[in-house]
């Protein structure tokens, strides 16, 4: 059985994604994994919402400094310790901030997701809902590689696609089984 780096089709598009192609055979750590090392302020449960985002701007300055010094291999994060709080636990507070006037589509309904009483164009609370998840092989071959790639359907999707093949899955906002909202 052929290496998912030796795969035929690296050939055509390795140089278009050549941090993609890093990370897929673990030369290079995800992006998250990087933001994990950023820290921020340790009261960001205490700041506004406007304080969450001039930390955010502030701490995604010094996430692509640690990317850029990543990518040219002058630091590998693997001794770096994670931080508390990191990058990724500031975006998960203003995701809670934000989740009380929703934002998060195209749609901008302005929807206090927490409270239960009304629901925006989502049909969602505050809650996430995957339908299933598993190893796919049907996309393209280089996101699948040769083991599949990891494929999640969540519910209540708002696009409302005429010819969606997923409708079944994806607009019944009952379908599936909450999400864990923590780390």
């Amino acid at each position: 059985m052929i290496n998912f780096s030796g795969l035929w089709i690296w050939k055509y598009i390795r140089d278009k994604l050549p941090w993609y192609y890093e990370v897929a055979i673990n030369r290079k750590p995800a992006k998250y994994l990087i933001a994990d090392r950023i820290p921020v302020n340790e009261k960001i449960t205490e700041l506004s919402e406007g304080e969450l985002w001039r930390e955010f701007d502030r701490a995604l300055n010094d996430f692509l400094e640690l990317w850029r010094r990543v990518r040219n291999n002058e630091v590998d994060i693997r001794g770096t310790p994670k931080a508390s709080p990191s990058l990724l636990d500031l975006i998960s507070e203003i995701t809670k901030r934000m989740i009380r006037h929703c934002e998060f589509c195209e749609w901008r309904c302005g929807v206090d997701r927490t409270g239960g009483k009304r629901l925006g164009v989502c049909m969602l609370d505050f809650t996430s809902r995957v339908s299933t998840y598993f190893h796919h092989l049907g996309e393209e071959l280089p996101l699948r590689g040769v083991m599949g790639s990891g494929t999640i359907f969540f519910t209540s999707c708002n696009f409302r696609c005429a010819f969606c093949q997923n409708a079944d899955i994806s607009r019944d906002r009952f379908n599936g089984v909450i999400m864990n909202q923590g780390r």
